[in-house]
């Protein structure tokens, strides 16, 4: 096979009357050695298909730089002429360079076959062939085999004796590495510089003082654009050591590199390099080197902060004073700065006119992620099209036109952090996505930099470093991922930026994060945020503030403002309940329970709150009419409500039950037991649990009410209550019911055993034993309906645990009398507490918990203690507070346990064996460590137990 490398440019150029030989505009591309270049082929005749080829036709770009490698100077010195392709694209000749290599062409292995004969003899006169070679290869776009002649160009200049010489060309080629996203080749070149420096030094070179200063500035480089945490001090520092005049030519890439990394990851700080930046603008003014639109990019970083920069740029792209690429990239940066602002509507059509242009300068790749933007903005801010994936089917049509891009790297930085996380490579994966961060707010993809954003704050959740996560959830606008995050960060207060004053999304996500973490809140931020919530709902009712279509962030926001309010001032609970939530429905009943313990003097407030949501019906709000704090409120002496003021709400209960609302009516079982609607309402439970139909193969129901009925059950006489258990225990022994029926079953079995006869508990003991020893699994569906679903199936559903043993265990506690019993039941719920079915730990730590005070001394809290589940530990708690002279060092390790719920229950304990009588010096001891503790609900359970002695 024989390939001609085709006719310079100079001579292409002669050809067609020099027309290519204009000087280019600001933001044009022009293809000439150390500066921007690749394969930019532009023909005067010339078409793309739809399969990318080019055909005779009118003018057209076709492809894009790939990389910027600065070697000009280099390829001066040694006098070479350019050897680069014509501004047309011949396809077989194409393919004949890719099978036979460029090296093998007939212009260019005589010239290696030349340098390499030279190297020996002439080492010098080699690196300069060499260097020819590689800025030929660069020019048209192989870039691979232009890394190999530039190692030989660095080896021979070394040979040659002209280290700084090989040092600068390693530096400038570490330089464009770093901007084309060739992390692992910057890295080997920025060693190779630090060597190279050491060497000059050591030999005493006059220029060994300014290669030690591109070598602190490479290595500045690498360190701080490719540090995982996204640390810049370091280039900072140095770049603001030195300056223009002193610095290489490619200082302005190093500030362009910095300045951009700054704006993708911490966009408020950017303004801070506000000197650095002018200097490199001024420096590109005066002549520099302005490849790839390095002037502009960096006009556009400023104008982030500088309206009158961002107004400049903007009438330039307007009146077509720049060509269509970089007008392209300012409609582009615009239409994200509009769209972070939630000007929705001037954010579109900045993204219209960014398509409009990236079209005309063959950039179909970024003009599609401007489509998917207007589409995500359409989505964020509403009002939702008719067809919301329009513009997805016109991106998918655009992108079968051709492969160009504003910026093409060596590797897309999203295809190298997908890899890299495939390949469990946290590091490489995180420098990836923050590159791939970087270039979405570079050409102001909308769309890509939020799923950059969240690609990033997954890496650093998986990789520990919560703070950055939540950062950038945040910026993503993933409230139920912040929400999340923050309920699984323990006791650490993740970082929380302003809710006002940023996009609604970022606002919502912030919201999300503190209603999750407002337990851990100082009580004066407590007060002030909710103040601030309170202003914002009132701003959002009024429309003052921007919302989705589907008020999100109203939601969110009156969420966290209802979680707040029993933290504030009794003058925002007052708030938050008369001019907030009136106003919208918030399904937050236990809030207003919550407002009527810490603010007495609003309790009737709050319980009418509660049953005005229960009226209408709030799911919540019936819950929590049956929770035991509201039923202590309306049975018990209190400061909280007055006789009359319990009365009515007594009526206003008996009257919700009597429209049939079962949840009233099992908490009026609570209030008044021996109400008619109550003593009816049991007979209606005893009448569905007897005529229960047996089991259906072909037809099962989910979410019966068994155990629940049984709590109205307990209401009737003995008789009732006979029957009712002995039909329970049907159904529990039952193999043909599902696991969660008989579950259900032996729950309500529960519920009754403890008031019945000593031989009917003694029989219920007996037939419950099978059940704790694992001998009654074994129920209809469970290969389909529980344990863990398989992760491929469609639909992923588990209705529970197919064990028996957890609920069984609890009965055979409360029906066991002697001593052997006890013993039988302590020595099974040991037992259970080595399984590996949660649900089944937790009730045998429960019934540990609750064992006779003589049986409960032979379990030893300490072993409770250093248990990996929660419930284990706050059973420890309750025993090791409940024989405190025996536990003292287990007790205090307790009081720094890791979840907040063991240290808790230690509190609460401590307050109920302080009410019986005097307690051991540990258990005050540790309730004043935990009256400093830094959630607000341990501090305040602590102080009660206090207050309690």
């Amino acid at each position: 096979m024989n390939s001609r490398w085709p006719r310079s440019r100079d001579e292409d150029s002669g050809r067609d009357g020099g027309k290519n030989t204009r000087t280019p505009v600001l933001g044009e591309r022009g293809i000439s050695a150390g500066a921007d270049v690749g394969l930019g082929i532009t023909g005067d005749q010339n078409q793309v298909t739809a399969d990318g080829d080019v055909v005779s036709g009118n003018k057209y770009e076709t492809n894009t730089t790939t990389e910027h490698h600065y070697h000009a100077a280099v390829a001066a010195a040694a006098g070479a002429s350019s050897t680069a392709l014509p501004p047309r694209v011949d396809r077989q000749q194409q393919a004949e360079l890719i099978l036979v290599g460029p090296l093998n062409t007939e212009v260019l292995a005589p010239v290696l076959r030349r340098a390499d004969t030279l190297l020996p003899i002439d080492p010098g006169q080699a690196a300069r062939l060499y260097g020819d070679i590689a800025s030929d290869l660069h020019a048209t776009g192989f870039h691979g085999h232009a890394a190999v002649m530039q190692g030989k160009q660095m080896a021979a200049l070394q040979a040659a004796g002209h280290i700084v010489g090989a040092m600068e060309t390693a530096a400038s080629l570490a330089v464009a590495s770093l901007r084309a996203g060739d992390y692992d080749r910057a890295l080997f070149l920025a060693r190779d510089v630090a060597n190279l420096a050491l060497k000059s030094a050591e030999a005493g070179e006059p220029r060994a003082d300014g290669a030690r200063r591109i070598a602190e500035l490479l290595q500045a480089a690498a360190d701080s654009l490719l540090h995982p945490l996204g640390e810049l001090d370091g280039l900072r520092e140095v770049l603001s050591a030195g300056s223009a005049g002193q610095d290489p030519a490619y200082r302005p890439v190093l500030v362009l590199l910095l300045a951009e990394q700054v704006l993708a990851v911490d966009p408020n700080s950017v303004c801070e390099l506000d000197a650095l930046v002018s200097e490199a603008i001024s420096t590109l003014d005066n002549g520099g080197d302005d490849g790839d639109h390095t002037l502009l990019r960096l006009r556009l970083v400023r104008a982030h902060y500088d309206p009158a920069e961002r107004h400049a740029l903007h009438q330039q792209a307007r009146r077509h004073r720049i060509a269509n690429r970089p007008a392209a990239m300012v409609f582009a940066r615009e239409a994200r700065r509009l769209a972070e602002e939630g000007k929705a509507d001037a954010a579109v059509e900045a993204y219209r006119d960014a398509v409009d242009a990236g079209i005309r300068a063959d950039l179909p790749q970024d003009a599609a992620d401007w489509l998917y933007s207007i589409r995500s903005i359409n989505a964020w801010y509403g009002p939702w099209p008719g067809d919301i994936d329009d513009e997805h089917r016109l991106a998918q049509a655009l992108r079968a036109t051709g492969t160009g891009r504003l910026l093409v790297r060596a590797r897309h930085p999203r295809e190298q952090a997908l890899s890299a996380v495939v390949r469990q490579r946290p590091r490489e994966a995180i420098t990836a996505a923050q590159r791939w961060l970087v270039d979405t707010v570079a050409t102001g993809d909308w769309t890509g930099e939020l799923e950059a954003l969240r690609f990033l704050a997954d890496l650093y959740r998986d990789n520990t470093e919560a703070g950055l996560a939540a950062v950038y959830y945040q910026r993503a606008g993933e409230a139920k991922a912040a929400k999340k995050l923050a309920a699984t960060s323990g006791d650490t207060l993740l970082p929380l930026g302003p809710l006002q004053g940023v996009p609604w999304r970022v606002s919502r996500a912030r919201a999300a994060q503190l209603e999750a973490q407002a337990d851990i809140l100082d009580d004066d931020a407590a007060v002030a945020l909710l103040g601030e919530l309170v202003d914002m709902a009132r701003r959002l009712l009024s429309g003052d503030l921007a919302d989705s279509p589907q008020r999100h962030l109203l939601h969110q926001v009156l969420r966290s403002a209802c979680t707040l309010a029993p933290r504030g001032t009794a003058e925002q609970a007052s708030q938050v309940l008369a001019d907030i939530v009136d106003l919208k429905k918030t399904d937050r009943g236990a809030t207003w329970l919550a407002i009527a313990d810490r603010h007495p003097r609003l309790a009737l407030q709050a319980v009418t709150k509660l049953f005005d949501d229960a009226e209408r019906g709030t799911p919540d709000a019936m819950e929590a009419l049956g929770e035991s704090r509201c039923v202590r409120i309306l049975t018990l002496p209190s400061s909280t409500l007055t006789a009359a003021e319990q009365t009515a709400c007594r009526t206003r209960l008996a009257a919700l039950a009597d429209d049939n609302k079962y949840p009233a009516v099992l908490a009026l079982s609570q209030v008044i037991p021996d109400h008619p609607t109550v003593r009816a309402a049991a007979l209606e439970a005893l009448d569905r649990i007897l005529s229960r139909p047996v089991p259906d193969p072909y037809n099962t129901s989910m979410g019966d009410q068994l155990a629940n009925d049984t709590l109205l059950v307990r209401e009737l006489d003995e008789s009732g209550r006979r029957r009712c258990a002995d039909r329970l225990m049907e159904i529990a022994s039952d193999r043909r019911e599902i696991a969660d029926a008989r579950r259900s079953a032996l729950t309500g079995l529960r519920n009754l055993a403890m008031d019945l006869p000593r031989a009917d508990r003694a029989a219920i003991y007996h037939q419950a034993k099978p059940f704790v020893l694992g001998e009654q699994d074994g129920s209809h569906l469970d290969s389909e309906m529980t344990g863990t679903p398989h992760p491929l199936s469609w639909a992923r559903i588990s209705f529970g645990t197919a064990s028996l043993r957890g609920p069984a265990l609890k009965v055979a506690h409360v029906a066991a009398e002697l001593d052997d019993e006890h013993h039988w039941v302590r020595e099974n719920a040991v037992a259970l507490l080595r399984t590996d079915v949660p649900s089944d730990v937790g009730d045998a730590a429960r019934v540990l918990a609750y064992l006779p005070s003589q049986i409960a001394l032979s379990v030893d809290p300490a072993l409770l203690a250093t248990h990996h589940n929660r419930i284990v530990r706050q059973a420890g708690a309750f025993l090791a507070v409940s024989h405190a002279d025996q536990h003292p060092r287990t007790i205090r390790r307790l009081a720094e346990d890791p979840d907040h719920t063991v240290r808790r229950t230690l509190a609460e304990v401590a307050e109920l064996r302080m009410k019986e009588g005097p307690v051991h010096p540990v258990v005050r001891e540790v309730l004043e460590r935990l009256a400093e503790d830094v959630r607000a609900s341990v501090r305040h359970a602590a102080v009660a137990a206090i207050r309690a002695s």
